[in-house]
């Protein structure tokens, strides 16, 4: 039988393409696994002790910084009790302003801090002009007294407990003047606590 030399090479060529192409995807697989194998070992070494010690350590420093600075920043807010004085001052003289504003004159002396929260029956009162009164940061009242020019002393008499020495508290003069943008909208008091007197009864009741 007389073999075709043509198809006898077209037949070499076909079988070395069929082997390259085995030989190409043995390639392939063999360096899929490798791959594969990389990533396992690289997975595995993140579960070492030593991996494992060192994340907790990073994290433990990590919360001990923000339990440090959460705890500064409440240091921050928390007022000190001159600070805290102070800006109860301020707050009763801007309330002596208003009710000067209504009434046309600050409570007597007789009358005094009282005068801002329960009507002490003079014409114009709308208060009540602030919501209790309480001591200052040292357990002390604060002082109240009428003077014949400008606007009453109001203080407090500091963490000595006496008043008329070094360390009292005084209001900023200019917030007896609160101005006259807040009565745009001023309403009465029944209109702007509703439940006024039942609030004041329980309050009397409890004193």
């Amino acid at each position: 039988m007389k073999i075709n030399p043509v198809t006898e090479q077209g037949r070499q060529m076909s079988d070395r393409a069929r082997r390259k192409r085995a030989r190409a995807a043995i390639r392939r697989e063999a360096e899929a696994r490798i791959a594969g194998l990389h990533r396992v070992d690289q997975g595995r070494g993140l579960y070492t002790p030593k991996v494992i010690g060192a994340a907790i350590f990073i994290l433990a420093v990590i919360g001990v910084v923000f339990v440090k600075r959460v705890g500064r920043a409440v240091e921050d807010e928390r007022p000190y009790p001159h600070y805290s004085a102070l800006r109860s001052l301020n707050h009763l003289a801007t309330a002596l302003g208003r009710y000067r504003f209504h009434v046309g004159a600050y409570p007597t002396s007789e009358q005094g801090l009282k005068a801002l929260i329960a009507d002490p029956g003079e014409p114009g009162w709308l208060g009540p002009y602030i919501v209790q009164l309480k001591p200052d940061p040292w357990g002390t009242p604060y002082g109240y007294a009428v003077r014949p020019d400008g606007p009453p002393d109001v203080y407090s008499a500091g963490p000595d407990l006496r008043p008329d020495t070094k360390d009292d508290l005084r209001p900023d003069p200019e917030c007896f003047d609160p101005g006259t943008d807040w009565t745009n909208g001023w309403l009465k008091v029944e209109d702007r606590l509703p439940d006024i007197e039942r609030i004041l009864s329980e309050r009397d009741r409890k004193e």
